[in-house]
């Protein structure tokens, strides 16, 4: 993460570009790879693709700010943004957006803090211990701890004192005793406020709740299933891979096969069920040796 200190815009603007950071997000089927990212003005974010055909399409987005609307498809592969506003940025892909592929960009002006580490590491049962660290601060005040269990909504369980100036390298820790029993992976981030109210965001961090019993499938829905038949699921994964869905018929037939890619944490996927005909279906999903049985009703 880079930190610039000046009083000049022009000047700022001009040195956070040649620091600038590449942000990639994954393109894949029904999902932006990450949703919900934390960047600074001066940062580039790159769209790749992996799968599917889709866009990246701004929505609302700060004033001042360039829209954009792009194809990113296996001809049309990457998009790069510069971010020059401070601001969200909302963002979806237009064909897939009532899926749930849609995405946020959170932009902040770089503050004269540099952060040179953020971590989270298990401690004890149902505890993360957050740890950062700074190489310099000028004007801080606090840092606020930010959780979420699903990458996208965060709300703050915290408040570290900062030092306020130092050229010296500051160790921070702060620890999260209350991680729940039903997400297997959460989210983390800072939120580094000076003394004039000023705010920057550090990157998203993902923790495994090792105190949660892994598992595949957060949620699924609806169910029943009306036309045209979207079955909407979020689910869990270790490691970058994919999720197998095997829809069986009541009498035991095979009758739709379809992979998912996923990614380390919460994922969002879609099985398009309008081609089969009414009734009750047993959906197998399988991943990395796991297996969940799920029963879906059709009409």
């Amino acid at each position: 993460m880079k930190k610039i200190v000046t009083t000049l815009f022009a000047i700022c603007f001009i040195y956070c570009s040649c620091l600038a950071t590449t942000i990639v997000i994954t393109v894949k089927n029904y999902q932006f790879s990450p949703a919900n990212v934390n960047a600074l003005v001066g940062d580039v974010i790159q769209w790749k693709w992996s799968s599917g055909t889709h866009t990246t399409t701004s929505t609302n987005i700060p004033i001042g700010a360039a829209s954009w609307d792009k194809n990113i498809t296996s001809t049309t592969t990457t998009y790069s943004y510069t971010l020059t506003v401070a601001g969200t940025y909302n963002y979806v892909c237009t064909p897939h957006q009532d899926f749930g592929m849609v995405g946020t960009l959170n932009v902040t002006n770089a503050l004269p803090v540099t952060l040179t580490s953020f971590t989270a590491a298990p401690a004890k049962l149902n505890t993360a211990l957050l740890a950062w660290v700074t190489a310099k601060e000028e004007n801080t005040s606090y840092f606020a701890i930010k959780r979420s269990n699903d990458g996208r909504n965060f709300s703050e369980i915290g408040r570290v004192d900062a030092v306020g100036n130092s050229s010296l390298v500051q160790q921070y820790s702060f620890a999260d005793n209350n991680l729940g029993t039903t997400d297997p992976y959460l989210y983390y981030s800072l939120e580094i406020v000076d003394k004039d109210g000023r705010k920057e965001s550090s990157k998203i961090i993902a923790f495994k709740n090792n105190a949660v019993t892994s598992k595949l499938i957060r949620n699924i829905s609806p169910n029943p299933v009306s036309l045209p038949g979207h079955l909407m699921l979020q689910f869990w994964s270790d490691k970058t891979g994919t999720l197998n869905a095997k829809v069986f018929s009541g009498e035991g037939k095979l009758v739709l096969n379809q992979d998912m890619g996923a990614d380390v944490g919460l994922n969002n996927g879609h099985i398009h069920l309008g081609d089969l005909m009414p009734g009750v279906y047993n959906i197998v999903f399988t991943m990395d040796g796991k297996k969940e049985t799920y029963k879906v009703v059709l009409q």
